[in-house]
């Protein structure tokens, strides 16, 4: 759920699937450290550091976020299943919707089970 806006997480009640600790998507906002010195990248308390680890500041240091159809596909499954579905949408429009709302820069793939192999062949590595 990290992925979508915060007008998906007011609009489906995100935070209430998410568990603890979010009452909002707090992973796509930009801290306060985020207007640090960047030639300090060595301090611990620095832009480059884990204070400073918040989905655009990672994006921005390189980091390609990818967001599974299918998996968008299931969430959209659940919220009308448990009656979260303010607009009762079908799912296929309610998991358009989801998609239509990731936050910029993510990249929508078909199927993480298939991409991620092919990522792999091509060098790169999973990290979860």
């Amino acid at each position: 759920y990290a992925l979508y806006d915060q007008e998906m997480w007011d609009k489906y009640q995100l935070a209430k699937l998410v568990g603890k600790g979010f009452d909002r998507n707090t992973l796509i906002l930009e801290k306060a450290i985020a207007s640090a010195n960047a030639s300090d990248y060595e301090s611990p308390t620095g832009v480059f550091s884990p204070q400073n680890n918040s989905i655009p500041a990672l994006q921005r240091r390189g980091v390609v976020f990818m967001s599974c159809h299918n998996a968008i596909w299931e969430q959209a499954t659940k919220l009308c299943e448990i009656g979260v579905n303010p607009d009762r949408l079908e799912v296929d429009t309610l998991a358009a919707e989801l998609t239509n709302h990731l936050i910029p820069d993510v990249v929508l793939i078909p199927g993480a089970v298939a991409t991620l192999p092919e990522l792999q062949q091509a060098g790169f590595h999973y990290a979860r």
